[in-house]
């Protein structure tokens, strides 16, 4: 009976907590959150040809095989790389 108390109230704070949506260009609501408009010249580029100190703290560069965390901080710039190690897109969160 424990068990079943402890999973209703899970349940109901997980229902009841608000939780963002990611907009068009992956900022909530489509705001630019991250600063996604000032790198935008950074798809089709390499990665190692980054100036990684020009980004906005806390960027990711992720390949297409990295493991990285998921949640969500829509302050943070997530560059997505291809095969070919080059900017393919990027989101916020």
């Amino acid at each position: 009976m424990r068990i079943f108390a402890a999973l209703a109230c899970i349940a109901l704070a997980t229902a009841c907590a608000p939780t963002p949506t990611p907009g068009p260009g992956g900022g909530l609501s489509g705001e630019d959150t991250c600063g996604m408009a000032r790198n935008a010249h950074l798809i089709g580029v390499h990665e190692d040809d980054i100036d990684r100190a020009s980004l906005p703290p806390l960027t990711r560069i992720i390949c297409p095989t990295c493991l990285v965390t998921q949640d969500y901080s829509p302050t943070r710039l997530n560059l997505h790389t291809s095969t070919e190690g080059r900017v393919a897109s990027m989101r916020c969160g």
